[in-house]
């Protein structure tokens, strides 16, 4: 049974990947592209060839290109720094547009900005990432340059890179992805994926994504033909938890990345006082438990429960990580009553009394009928799963119940003041 269980939860962790639409930049795998041309730019991003300021004519010639992988089906972007009239233009493509106001690499006039007025120019994004994830590979002649992919989700406003940075109550969230080179040859590539944080240090609510790749972090730093490769651009909503409390108290072993913990044998089924500590302050937790039935019923009818908490962690984008706490707990059988009024004969071979005690039934390991052996009853039979949520009511006069149709699991019976515990194998 426990197979099963894994399994599902396998089957869960599989949909982790799947996210809704909207919490991702456009494009952001860089497999789509404005026409056929090697400097043709990528769909919903933006390079030189668009942008504007006093001096876009002169900035206006490539410093990209459209490249393809060794299978020649997956595209991935590449800049590069090019020295034009003896001035390093760092490569540059943003989700936004380019300003060139000014000759001079380090003026405040030279920025990549959000131009809400032009759809090509602007993504509206509301959505809060916990962090970015980027595969990049970078040739720098200096070991100590240093590239960089920079997205703010800002306010709704013109958001300038650099220039508004500074500014808190422009933007929400900002996160960093720099990397030195990673080949020291221009000839080769060598992919890393880097992973970092979005940093929510800002005060404006998310409106506007504004993304900057560029071949160096300091305007007009580095090397002509210093090159950046960039592909798979994706943003990732957080469904970890970073801890488990059980009755209040950490449970023991607990690590981010291990999702099954088993608690052992417990006396009886009791029901765990569980909280899951979520790494997001915006992702969702649903506890449910199970309760199932081993298969190793003892010739005394005494049997044994595995109790499965599944705790579902659910992120911003719909994204979902499961993880378990199990214990197993052993059910001594109880004696047969062969004096019972409504069976002179005595109860069937193998069949027990409910622990419950109060209301007899007969058999407590229930397979497909349950017997009612208690005398006239005068208030409805009404069943509960162990959750606590009504299943069904039945008349005071029955005495047969059909369980054939129901899973695997503890249930509770009760008429008035009276209840026995059922078990459906």
């Amino acid at each position: 049974m426990m197979k099963n269980t894994f399994l599902c939860l396998i089957c869960m962790a599989l949909c982790y990947a799947v996210s809704a639409q909207g919490y991702q930049p456009l494009n952001g795998d860089f497999e789509q592209w404005d026409g056929s041309s090697v400097t043709a730019e990528p769909s919903h991003w933006n390079s030189f060839a668009t942008s504007d300021g006093s001096y876009a004519g002169l900035a206006s010639t490539p410093h990209h290109y459209h490249r393809r992988n060794q299978n020649g089906q997956n595209s991935y972007l590449t800049i590069y720094t090019k020295s034009i009239m003896g001035i390093k233009a760092n490569g540059n493509m943003t989700t936004g547009r380019i300003h060139a106001g000014a000759m001079s690499a380090s003026s405040a006039s030279n920025y990549n900005y959000t131009q809400r007025s032009n759809s090509d120019f602007s993504q509206p994004f509301t959505a809060t990432p916990d962090s970015m994830y980027v595969k990049v590979s970078f040739y720098a002649a200096s070991s100590s340059s240093r590239a960089h992919v920079l997205a703010y989700v800002h306010g709704d406003n013109d958001f300038k890179d650099p220039g508004d940075d500074g500014n808190t109550s422009k933007y929400a969230a900002k996160a960093v992805a720099a990397t030195t080179r990673t080949t020291s040859s221009a000839s080769s590539m060598s992919w890393t994926e880097l992973k970092v944080p979005f940093v929510y240090s800002g005060t404006a609510d998310p409106a506007y994504l504004l993304i900057s790749i560029t071949t160096n972090e300091t305007p007009g730093g580095g090397s002509a033909n210093d090159s950046l490769s960039v592909d798979d651009i994706r943003f990732v909503y957080s469904s970890w938890l970073t801890d488990i409390l059980v009755d209040g108290l950490s449970i023991e072993g607990f690590q981010k990345g291990v999702a099954d913990y088993d608690l052992g044998l417990k006396d009886s089924l009791t029901d765990l006082d569980l909280q899951a500590v979520t790494e997001a302050a915006d992702a969702t937790v649903a506890i449910d438990r199970q309760d199932i039935v081993l298969d190793t019923v003892a010739e005394d009818g005494s049997y044994d429960i595995e109790v499965v908490y599944t705790i579902t962690v659910t992120a911003e984008d719909g994204s979902q990580r499961p993880y378990s706490v199990r214990y197993t707990t052993h059910i001594e059988a109880d004696p047969e009553d062969p004096e019972d009024p409504e069976d002179p004969e005595g109860p069937e071979e193998g069949i027990a009394e409910a622990e419950v005690a109060s209301l007899r039934v007969a058999p407590t390991v229930v397979t497909t009928t349950l017997r009612i052996l208690a005398e006239r009853a005068e208030d409805p039979f009404v069943l509960y799963d162990m959750g606590g949520r009504l299943l069904a009511t039945y008349p005071a006069e029955v005495r047969t119940i059909d369980f054939s149709g129901r899973d695997a699991g503890i249930y509770l019976l009760r008429s008035g003041s009276k209840a026995a515990r059922v078990i459906k194998k």
